[in-house]
């Protein structure tokens, strides 16, 4: 409530006071004194009871579903649980909604009464038309006392969190970085025989795992699926290097075009490393973080694999800098094979 509703209340109170005061003070009646003692006490016990009301008060904010795939619609809900037998008629919640990937932020407040003993709730339906991770905080709550002459206030940093990836099935066109060089080159080290067969380990079956790397006869003794790890000695795997460049909003004015590239490059890694999982590939996805100046860095083997390692790369802030991380790859002498940059303008393949 603002300032300017808050004296409006105390000036409208003193008023009925005065009137009450000076109706007692003509008529000399019983009635007008008791309801002078009323109007005394009102206030008292109007403070005593809300305030009582709002140290029970439990808010929480949840999104419904945690997890959801980009342009579904899903539910913020506002909780506010009262368990007292006494109705709130004014209670103001102050939230935001943000993304935690682009910066983008939105805060509201909603006045609104709570019934007694139950759990109120609002619902506000959004559409998320961006991958990433946002986050819903409750930051303040506050609760008028019923004749609103009082105010009780606490800050809060309640929060729910989902995770918006991008569509899960791969796009009907292909990308002609893996089929121009990538996959060929793939298939004339198998043939060359340039990938080395010395075996450095044995791990448990993972799912994206090739049905040739299982070792079939220690598998049949220990009744498990084991996979044999072998030593690597080709060139050819397949490094996928997307850029978390998301230009500056001044920039995004002059062109529009540029206000969803960070999401563009994202929709475009994520189609391409299911093309690689398809195709049967193990593969190194990987992203530059400015804020640990490294790169962060995953191997891809499964579904699985993919969407923890986008996950983790959702954590990381994005930069106005574009190919920040293909120069800095390029400087820092990681030649890891065939390199798949991918950008909001496309994908390119960059052979050590």
């Amino acid at each position: 409530m603002k300032r300017g509703n808050f004296l409006i209340s105390y000036l409208s109170y003193i008023l009925v006071f005065a009137v009450t005061i000076f109706w007692t003070a003509f008529y000399q009646q019983v009635f007008f004194f008791l309801l002078v003692i009323l109007e005394i006490c009102l206030p008292v016990f109007s403070f005593f009871l809300t305030r009582y009301c709002f140290g029970r008060l439990n808010p929480s904010v949840v999104i419904k579903p945690p997890s959801t795939i980009k342009g579904e619609r899903v539910q913020l809900l506002l909780l506010l649980h009262n368990p007292t037998r006494i109705p709130l008629t004014s209670v103001m919640a102050a939230f935001s909604f943000h993304s935690l990937f682009y910066g983008e932020k939105e805060e509201a407040s909603h006045i609104l009464s709570l019934r007694a003993h139950c759990d109120n709730k609002l619902i506000f339906p959004i559409k998320l038309t961006k991958c990433g991770i946002y986050e819903a905080a409750l930051s303040q709550i506050q609760v008028y006392d019923f004749l609103h002459l009082f105010r009780f206030k606490k800050d809060l940093d309640i929060t729910s969190q989902i995770r918006v990836l991008p569509h899960s099935l791969p796009r009907e066109e292909r990308h002609e970085a893996l089929y121009s060089e990538g996959f060929d080159e793939f298939e004339e080290s198998g043939r060359s025989g340039n990938v080395s067969s010395n075996v450095t380990d044995i791990r448990e079956y993972r799912p994206g795992d090739r049905l040739q790397k299982i070792h079939w006869k220690l598998s049949s003794k220990i009744d498990k699926l084991m996979v044999k790890e072998n030593e690597a000695t080709s060139t050819n795997e397949f490094f996928l290097l997307m850029e978390l460049f998301q230009p500056p909003k001044a920039a995004c004015e002059e062109m529009p075009g540029l206000r969803n590239a960070l999401d563009t490059a994202i929709e475009e890694a994520w189609a391409v490393a299911l093309e690689l999982l398809q195709a049967g590939e193990i593969f190194v996805f990987a992203v530059y973080s400015s804020s640990k100046e490294d790169f962060v860095m995953s191997t891809i083997r499964s579904n699985e694999d993919l969407e923890n390692a986008f996950l983790e790369c959702f954590y990381e802030p994005a930069y106005d800098t574009e190919n920040l991380a293909l120069d800095i790859y390029e400087r820092s002498g990681l030649k890891k094979g065939t390199l798949l940059h991918v950008t909001h303008k496309g994908v390119q393949d960059v052979p050590a």
